[in-house]
Order: C-alpha cells, then structure tokens, then sequence
C-alpha cells in the first residue's frame, strides 16, 4: 500500500519515532475509534457533560466539567462512577482498527487521559505486556523492557478514589499527585510530545505544561498533535497554545481509517529505519542488515538471556554458521536512544530464523511477538527441563537445553543440527536466485552483498567440518577460497579476483561507494558460475 501520511510528518519529528523519543499523549477523541453496537458511540468530553446535564434538575451547566461536577454532588461519587461506565460502554466497548494500528508501533510509554480501557484491550489482543500507571508508588518499579506503561494521568473507573473526573479532582491535582506531576513534566521535557484525540483542556495537563514552558523557555521541546482535515479555527487554537498540527489529509467521516493508515505508516516506518539508523557490532550481522528491506536475509536471531549468552555463542552459533545462517542478538546491534522493543521488533522482521531460550520473561514476551510475526516453522524453541510456555506454541519445534555447566550437549546439538538442515534445505533455493533477482531489480549494491555472501555460505557447507590450522575456529573466507582454488573449484577465476569482489562488497557495506551495475554483474554472474559447478 502506498504510503499517504508519512510525509505530513516532519524529519525530526520522524527521527525522534525511530530514536524512541515519542511521548503519545491519547485523548478522549481516540476512544471515538472504538467498535460498538449499532446505533451507539462513544461520546466526546462535551457529549459526555450534556448527557451528564439530562439527568440534573433545575441546573443549566456552563461546560462538561460543571456538569460532571454538579452530577457528583447531586447524586454522589459511586453513582457517577456507574453512570460514566455506562455512557462510555465500558462493558461493550472494543479496540479499533485505529487502536489496532497505534498499538502496533512500539512505543515504550503512552499517556492516557481516559477512563476506558480500550489501550489496555488492545495490547491484550497484541498480545503486549501492558503496565497501567495508576498510583504514585509504581513509578519506582522498573517495567519490562519488552512492553508498554500505560501512564493514565486521570486513573480509570477500575479506581474512583483515583479518578480525575470533577472540579475538586482537578483543583487538588498538583496537590495530591506531586510525583505524578513531576514524572509526567520530566517526560514532556525529555520527550516529543504527540497528542492524538486529545483537546489539550484539562487544567491539570495544562498546568503541567506551562510550567515547562516556564522553566525553559525556548529550550522547551515542540509538541504536535495529529489532526483530520482541520479547520483554520482549530488549527490556530492548539497554535496558540504552542502546538504544532500535524493536519492529515482525508474526510472526517473518515478519521478512524484515517489514523489507522497514518499509524501503520509510522510502524512501518519505524521498523524499517531502525536498524540502518543503529550500529551493528559485528560483521556477518552487518552484511545481512545492509540488504534491503524485504530481501531474504540468512540472520537467525536468538532470544536468549543475558546469563546464557557466552554459552550459545561458544557452544550454538558455530553450528548455526556451519549451515550458512548468520546469528544476531539484539546485542550485537545498538539503536538509537535504545529503542529496545523497535529493534527486537526489526530483528524479527528481517530474520530467516529464530531461536527463543524460553527461559525468561522477557524472551517469552520475544516469543509472543515472533509468533505474531513468523511462521511457526521458522521458530526453534528452547527451555531447560520442567518449564511450561504459557503460549500456544503448536507446531513449534521444541528442545529441552542442557544444563549450561554439561561439557558433552551432544544430543542437544545433534537435534539443533537437524533442523537446521531441514531449514537450509527449504531457503537455499531462495537465497541462490537472490543475488541475479537483486541484480534484475537495480539493486547493485544489494546484489553484491547477497552474491558474496552465497559464495560464503557455499563455501562454507563444503568445509562445514574443517577449521583454521592454527586456530580452532571456523575458517575465514579468505582461507576457503585459497582451499577452493587449489583444489580447482574455482573455474579458473583466480584468487585476486574473488578478493577485488570481496573488497567492493565490504566497500558497499561500510561505506557509502555506489557498485557500477557493470561491477554488479560481474560478480553475480561469477559467483552464480562457482556456486553452480557440479
């Protein structure tokens, strides 16, 4: 699908997304995405008050705060908290497609003024680990790197005592909610605010902002809000409030399709800047991310534990090399701002493979986002013996781990082998036809790195079993082309030759050097000859 939206929103603003650097702040225009019965809608603050205002006698409120006010000491707190659930179809309501595609982009913290629960429903639904922040003291906790806090600066109907909802909430806010208020200032000055659904007229919020506003002066960060086909009238009135709009093209009619396109854009977008906007540690990791998004890559990505990872990397990832697939793990690359959940969420996306030690909560939280994202088969499960998944893992290849401490996993290893096998059997034909299909397209530079990395991979299945002379590790491609030519596997291309092509794909990968389409083809079709010798 084309993208419509994206180029509404300014490059720094973009850079920001993928630096992780968003502070969403959703309002109660939001919730007006949610899917209800026929003939019912979730109504707006002022929609909100002036049905509040039907059930007062003899009072004629001058706006939905009085009106919320007057009903509570009309009738009481409990009875508000009852009739609110009802008006906003607490019990019925269900996340949108603009739900749907907000949550989908991984922001880290998402500010909420609403009383509902459609944010938390939908992450449910991801599903994403959801932490919502009612109360002062959670603040303190260190939240799951792997999900989302859900920051509800007015509580919800779950906690009345919470709710800020009437005249004396408002009043007492600052008051009352100190922390809170510094949490919420310290986030609006270290962090692009965007407003989606959300009037900017709670007093509460307003203090708050201006008080950043105060302090900093020019200093203080710009914040957007995201609109449909507004007016001059609304535009000036966030403007004047120093806000900028980000104003998306489209009926009204139309919003809730609208911001789901312009958040899965933004997904998109995220997801496929993150990764060249980081940096990558190590080589063969590099390569691959270099490709183009969409291309085949030979990357299997493992989730495992930081106290487990020098075992997989001595022990599991030569054998993964041995069949041509490079292992990554989200250490080896560092995001900007370190957007942790962006770059598990590419990672997967670019992935062949994944390997998942399903010993922890975080990489269970990795194994949910994979299932979402990759076939089953792609996916190796590992846990140590006796643990249960509280995930559908059907049709899922699972191995039970050794204990880290055993000298001999050979089972362990043997069975990891298989299927890998299994795996380089059923890829290898689409990641042969790779380079000569990124040749076609005018992807010179792309066509180089995927030639010589099947060279690599061709190469080293050859001499999957062999190892340096002098060291025990995998031989270098330098050592197996040497190999290859004594052993006249070459069809007479010399050694120099195939290093002046390793030079230009490292040149490619490195540096910005543009590859001639006559470079390209003469690697591609070279390479192609060798890896085809009988």
């Amino acid at each position: 699908m084309a993208a419509k939206h994206i180029s509404k929103f300014p490059k720094p603003l973009l850079d920001d997304l993928v630096a992780g650097r968003w502070l969403p702040i959703v309002g109660a225009g939001f919730s007006r995405n949610a899917v209800l019965p026929l003939k019912k809608q979730m109504p707006l603050w002022n929609e909100l008050g002036s049905l509040l205002e039907a059930d007062l006698r003899e009072y004629e409120p001058t706006s939905a705060l009085d009106a919320i006010s007057a009903y509570e000491h009309e009738y009481g707190r409990p009875k508000l908290i009852e009739r609110l659930s009802e008006l906003l179809h607490i019990a019925e309501a269900r996340p949108g497609d603009a739900h749907k595609a907000f949550c989908s982009i991984q922001f880290d913290i998402v500010c909420t003024t609403n009383f509902d629960f459609l944010l938390e429903r939908q992450y449910d639904l991801i599903p994403r680990h959801c932490t919502p922040l009612i109360d002062e003291e959670q603040l303190a906790v260190n939240l799951k790197e792997s999900g989302t806090a859900l920051l509800k600066l007015h509580g919800d109907l779950n906690h009345p005592s919470r709710l800020i909802v009437a005249e004396t909430d408002y009043d007492r806010f600052l008051h009352a909610f100190p922390l809170l208020a510094t949490y919420l200032a310290n986030l609006l000055i270290t962090r692009t605010a965007v407003l989606i659904g959300y009037s900017l007229d709670d007093p509460d919020f307003r203090q708050v902002w201006q008080v950043v506003a105060e302090r900093l002066g020019r200093s203080r960060r710009i914040a957007y809000v995201i609109l449909v086909s507004a007016g001059a009238t609304e535009i000036s009135r966030y403007e004047r409030r120093g806000i900028k709009v980000i104003n998306l093209s489209g009926s009204k009619s139309r919003y809730a399709k609208v911001l789901a396109e312009a958040f899965t854009e933004l997904s998109d977008y995220w997801r496929n800047a993150v990764i060249p906007a980081s940096q990558i540690k190590e080589e063969q990791p590099l390569r691959e991310l270099s490709l183009p998004t969409g291309s085949p890559t030979r990357l299997c990505f493992f989730a495992v534990p930081l106290s487990l990872l020098s075992f997989y990397k001595e022990r599991v990832f030569p054998v993964v090399a041995e069949f041509g697939f490079v292992p990554v793990t989200a250490d080896d690359v560092v995001a900007p701002g370190d957007a942790i959940i962006a770059k598990i969420d590419a990672l997967i996306s670019r992935a062949r493979l994944m390997v998942v030690d399903a010993s922890s909560d975080y990489t269970v939280n990795e194994l949910r986002l994979a299932l979402k994202k990759m076939d089953n088969s792609r996916i190796l499960i590992i846990t140590p013996a006796g643990i249960s998944l509280p995930v559908d893992i059907a049709g899922t290849m699972v191995l039970k781990r050794p204990d880290i401490s055993s000298n001999e996993p050979e089972d362990f290893l043997a069975a990891l082998r298989d299927w890998l096998a299994q795996a380089e059997q059923l890829y290898a034909p689409t990641l042969t036809d790779e380079p000569t299909r990124l040749l076609q397209a005018g992807e010179y530079r792309a066509s180089v790195i995927a030639a010589v990395t099947l060279l690599e991979a061709t190469l080293r299945e050859r001499y999957k079993t062999q190892t340096s002379a002098s060291y025990s590790r995998p031989m270098q491609l330098r050592e197996m082309v040497e190999r290859a030519q004594a052993e006249g596997l070459l069809n007479n291309v010399s050694t120099p030759n195939i290093m002046g092509w390793l030079r230009i794909r490292n040149e490619a990968v490195h540096t910005n050097q543009p590859v001639t389409r006559a470079q390209a083809t003469e690697i591609v079709r070279g390479i192609t000859q060798l890896v085809q010798r009988p």
